[in-house]
């Protein structure tokens, strides 16, 4: 499955695990073997910022850069077969021409795809191809419902245009619910929300809860017809921050065949500043399965969506296979980490974008 023709890829991830002095035995026979899951396994990261950096030409898809958190060469490092990025509304002052910013973010991910190396992801079967072939398929997510400016008819167009998976808000109110920066209001989604979640299951696009008010969650919970995600959220249990999602919202996530990407977001793990560590990352990840099941947890780093280094010492994506160490090291079986790095994605799409 892993990139035959690609051997430098290969090498790339191996070399994320350098080789102490003072290593045991123990610990190099764990670094390969989690070298082993890493390759056979199919990696999506369901939520990265990158494309706002890129849209701001702050640095170069293709090149490596020791600016923020991803790019194509770190993508490649660290075994990414997809990254969804997500585009966010930047101009949120009313009239924020959300069309007009949608089509722009639009233009940036087809000039991106077009590089060597890279592969739009329109359908599941994109990115089973992008593994064969040692690429890096990008799939576009529209981060909030400000983009479709109340028309369905916009929906309809960025569908064909490639957006494959949208978040109803971010923390504030918009045209389709309240976001969870308002959920003392109690408010769910609207009228036109409702609406959007049909349009969405009748085109296949994939609806992102995070960011959501509860009362909106629960709406969507009663009212979609098909699985949804909270593509970059952790666990309110173990920060009772109002991104984080209580266990009754996993284990409805889990019950509807949906998933929960975690975050390495430091707002989401620590309540500051501070990046945290990659052992939390793994509390939530644990936390998340116990509450959702393991076939509903995934990965969405929220990589370029925050400033400063990931969890210690996952800085970058690049070093993503030191995630599959430390779950390895936790106790987790090959089957349930290859499910966690891209395999429980892989399902949701299949239901719901084909």
């Amino acid at each position: 499955m892993r990139r035959h023709g690609e051997g430098q890829y290969i090498m790339d991830i191996k070399s994320v695990f350098k080789k102490a002095e003072d290593e045991s035995e123990e610990i190099a026979l764990r670094k390969e073997r989690a070298e082993e899951i890493h390759e056979e396994s199919i990696v999506i990261d369901g939520h990265e910022g990158t494309l706002f950096d890129l849209i701001r030409e702050k640095r170069k898809f293709d090149e490596e850069s020791s600016e923020g958190h991803s790019d194509l060469p770190r993508l490649r490092q660290g075994g990414v077969d997809c990254a969804i990025f997500t585009a966010f509304p930047y101009d949120r002052i009313w009239p924020i021409r959300g069309v007009k910013q949608g089509l722009e973010y639009i233009d940036k991910f087809e000039e991106i795809v077009k590089i060597p190396g890279a592969r739009p992801v329109l359908q599941t079967s994109d990115i089973e191809e992008a593994n064969k072939a040692g690429e890096v398929g990008i799939m576009l997510s529209f981060g909030g419902g400000e983009f479709i400016e109340g028309s369905i008819e916009a929906l309809r167009m960025y569908y064909r245009l490639g957006v494959r998976m949208l978040t109803l808000t971010w923390n504030e109110r918009n045209l389709l619910a309240d976001g969870a920066g308002f959920s003392a209001s109690r408010g769910g989604l609207t009228p036109l929300g409702f609406e959007v979640l049909e349009e969405a299951a009748k085109l296949g696009i994939i609806i992102d809860v995070s960011h959501l008010s509860e009362a909106g969650f629960w709406d969507v919970v009663d009212m979609a017809e098909a699985p949804f995600v909270a593509s970059h959220s952790n666990c309110h249990a173990l920060l009772p921050h109002p991104r984080n999602l209580t266990d009754g919202q996993l284990a409805a996530i889990g019950q509807s065949g949906g998933l929960v990407g975690i975050s390495f977001n430091p707002e989401y793990l620590t309540g500051s500043d501070e990046p945290g560590t990659l052992s939390q990352v793994v509390d939530h990840i644990l936390h998340a399965i116990e509450m959702a099941g393991e076939e509903h947890v995934g990965l969405g780093t929220d990589f370029d969506s925050f400033s400063g280094t990931g969890p210690e010492p996952l800085h970058h994506i690049g070093l993503l296979p030191l995630l599959t160490y430390e779950l390895l090291e936790r106790g987790l079986s090959g089957k349930v980490i290859s499910g966690i790095l891209g395999g429980n994605w892989l399902r949701v799409m299949r239901a719901v974008i084909g």
